[in-house]
């Protein structure tokens, strides 16, 4: 009689049967045939380390039969009957370190004992069982267990084949590791008969990883350093990499014959790529090589937790929802007055208004100081308005099909920030701009809007962390402060981010952004290109979403109030022409004129222009001459510089004061000194001047007179014979002097 794990076979293995049960109470038997298993796979290392077994896994049930049938068909051959021999215990690699071992047993066990509860409804059930092994319901009972776990029907096939080939234990349950090649070791060159790990590639040329490539991975981490390897991600560790390992510098010589350097890349054949630079970090974490490693568990948990959900769901098409958020940039700027003392204007805030069906950054806004609701509503302005005029005005020419977003969104995505007060987002709602919801996120929840969120840490990846004056979260002890260091004007960095911006919109793969529609036309896996598509197919081109300039204008942007003078428009001490209010006579200071203060909208980073409504039109100012040292710069700049220039005024007039307390002082001196000269000398007591004064001062009038009519004698006259005009008249005939002055001058000169 036949008994449960046992092996039927015969020497030439022309049977060759495991038994895995036998229910005599119904005749039946379940087996395997092990001549139908799969080959063998070929090996892919010419390594002994590598084990020579290397069999398939089970994904089959096994084979039933009648006993009677079972033993008609089995007696035919002269067979041998032996015991089972299972080895299914928890197999580690002896190479790796104490602290990996340890971990990967408490990880397989783990495993081992989800995949035992798994399929425990099917073997601890008797009639589950039965009907799993003998009859077609089967797949019943594994389609409803995948349906209650979410486990796919293949897998779970996969562990019952597995239980029941490895001997019906807890320990069946275990990974059949010793097989799976996990001793690999890595060619020592790249040969054509070397293969490459994993699925060959279809698109690149990258080559396998060498050893080589592992001590130049080690060499680059340990110039890179513990703290350099935590402030930088993967991705911008291995473009280093790339620049410093994978790049070689050769020698150029320009149309004038100067010689320079430059750094060209290798041909990818010759590299590795970031998924084999980033699997050997990795590795080199997990066994601890080096004392630091890039995340810890709660880091871990907080940003690649399982998320299921997109954020676009719900969203109907492109402009449909926006999200906001602002964020303190790591990097000071300049201040642009005093630059040879280098101050520092203080660390910008972003913010910035994202597109959740496509990414697209549809507006920005930097401000200084900490995040307000002024700042987020010239975002929110930025987001509905064209941007042609927006980036000319920080010397970027752009085209509206380069950045189209000029819509007014359908809702709004915020988190619980201060800058986002309830009281003011209520009086936003009903301003009646377009935006009919509003949506907060849960506390802590940055994955709410990760569209907006993200796009924070890529500009910091590919262009903050690269500017002089960037913040270090883990300053050295020791260094010099950021502020220090500040190079960038708020103009030049908001060109910055607008390149950026442009980059990410218009050139940047995005690769969860398409549907299956878009997928199917070829739409390119952009944020523009899923923009347009959008917008022609599922938003009705914007129509109805687009609201007057002049309406957005004094509905988002900050207000003041500004006076009428002489000199222009004032506000705050900064003066602004208008054709309009001069032609008005508004521009004096008479005080009959009709407007003297005005209320006026502006940008916080453009002092260059002002808006006021008047009789339900707009008029735009701006700035003039006298704040000429104003333009291009900031609003919180040129008040500091005003703050400044009323600082200097106090200390120029404290010195003044004094200086001219010295002046009187020594103009006392000089009249005691003067008098002293005259002492004795006897001043006269008449009531006119003196006759000898109006005598000279009469002599020199005539003689003016005579000079000048000589000279326009001369340029009046014709030439003479020879051509040439005549420079001084031949003799000069003074006028005929009065008796009186006649006898003053012999007076005062003598006969």
């Amino acid at each position: 009689m036949f008994q449960r794990h046992s092996i039927l076979h015969t020497e030439s293995n022309s049977i060759n049967y495991l038994i895995v049960d036998i229910n005599f109470k119904f005749g039946v038997i379940a087996f395997y045939d092990l001549n139908e298993q799969p080959h063998k796979r070929k090996k892919r290392s010419k390594s002994p380390k590598q084990s020579s077994v290397r069999p398939q896994r089970i994904q089959r049930k096994p084979s039933t039969m009648s006993i009677d049938e079972f033993n008609e068909d089995v007696n035919k051959y002269d067979y041998k009957v032996e015991r089972a021999e299972y080895d299914n215990g928890l197999y580690v690699p002896k190479q790796l370190s104490k602290l990996r071992r340890d971990g990967l047993i408490l990880e397989r066990e783990r495993g081992a004992e989800e995949n035992y509860d798994l399929i425990r409804t099917i073997i601890e059930d008797e009639d589950k069982l039965f009907e799993y092994l003998y009859t077609d319901r089967s797949h019943q009972h594994i389609k409803e267990i995948s349906q209650n776990s979410g486990v796919k029907v293949p897998h779970i096939s996969r562990m019952l084949a597995q239980y029941f080939f490895r001997g019906r234990s807890r320990n069946a349950m275990y990974p059949n590791y010793r097989y799976c090649g996990c001793n690999y070791q890595p060619d020592s060159d790249v040969t054509a008969e070397s293969a490459k790990r994993g699925r060959k590639p279809v698109h690149t040329e990258y080559r396998n990883r060498l050893p080589k490539d592992e001590e130049s991975i080690k060499d680059f981490l340990r110039k890179l350093g513990k703290r350099l390897f935590r402030n930088r991600g993967y991705t911008q560790q291995y473009r280093l990499y790339d620049f410093y390992y994978q790049s070689k510098e050769v020698v150029i010589e320009n149309e004038e014959g100067e010689k320079g350097t430059r750094r060209i890349p290798f041909p990818e054949s010759d590299c590795i790529s970031f998924q084999q630079y980033y699997a050997y970090v990795k590795k080199l974490e997990d066994d601890r090589s080096f004392t630091w490693s890039k995340n810890g568990k709660k880091h871990f948990l907080k940003e690649y937790e399982s998320r299921f959900g997109r954020a676009r769901d719900g969203v109907y098409g492109p402009s449909f929802r926006y999200e906001i958020d602002a964020t303190l940039e790591d990097v000071y700027l300049i201040f642009p007055y005093y630059l040879d003392q280098r101050l520092s204007s203080g660390r910008p805030m972003t913010y910035r208004v994202s597109c959740v069906y496509t990414g697209m950054v549809a507006g920005i806004h930097l401000g200084i100081g900490g995040p307000n609701w002024q700042g987020v509503l010239q975002a929110i302005y930025n987001a509905c308005t064209s941007k042609v005029d927006f980036c000319k005005r920080f010397g970027i020419d752009i085209e509206e099909r380069q950045w189209p977003c000029d819509v007014v969104p359908t809702e709004l995505t915020i988190d619980n920030g201060v800058e986002y007060p309830k009281k003011n987002m209520e009086q936003f709602l009903d301003a009646s701009l377009g935006i009919d919801c509003i949506n907060y996120t849960a506390i802590y929840s940055g994955e709410s809007k990760g569209g907006v969120e993200g796009g924070f840490q890529v500009d910091k990846r590919d262009v903050v962390q690269f500017l002089p004056g960037y913040v270090e979260r883990i300053p050295e002890k020791g260094d010099a402060h950021a502020s220090n260091f500040a190079t960038y004007t708020y103009f030049e960095f908001m060109q910055l981010l607008i390149v950026q911006t442009l980059i990410r919109n218009n050139v940047a793969y995005k690769h969860n952004v398409h549907d299956q529609v878009m997928s199917e036309a070829g739409v390119a896996s952009s944020s523009l290109a899923v923009w347009n598509f959008g917008m022609e197919h599922y938003m009705n081109k914007g129509r109805g979403k687009r609201f007057p300039n002049e309406q957005l204008l004094f509905a988002l942007l900050p207000e003041g109030q500004a006076s009428t003078t002489s000199r222009g428009i004032v506000f705050q001490k900064l003066h602004y022409s208008c054709e309009f209010a001069h032609s008005q006579g508004w521009l004096t200071d008479s005080k009959s004129r009709s407007v003297k203060k005005l209320q006026v909208r502006y940008f916080d980073g453009d002092t260059n222009q002002l808006w006021y409504k008047y009789e339900g039109k707009v008029y735009t100012a701006q700035l003039n001459d006298h704040s000429e040292i104003y333009r291009n710069r900031n609003w919180f700049d040129a008040l500091h510089r005003l703050k400044l220039y009323d600082k200097e005024q106090v200390i120029l007039k404290r010195k003044e004061r004094e200086a001219r307390i010295e002046q009187l002082q020594f103009t006392s001196e000089l009249t005691a000194k003067a008098k002293e000269r005259l002492d004795g000398v006897k001043a006269s007591t008449t009531k006119s001047p003196k006759k000898q004064i109006s005598t000279v001062a009469y002599i020199e009038k005539k003689m003016q007179e005579s000079e000048t009519a000589a000279f326009l004698r001369d340029i009046l006259s014709p030439a003479d014979e020879t051509g040439h005009f005549k420079v001084r008249p031949e003799r000069v005939v003074m006028p005929a002097i009065t008796k009186t002055k006649e006898k003053n001058l012999e007076a005062m000169y003598g006969e």
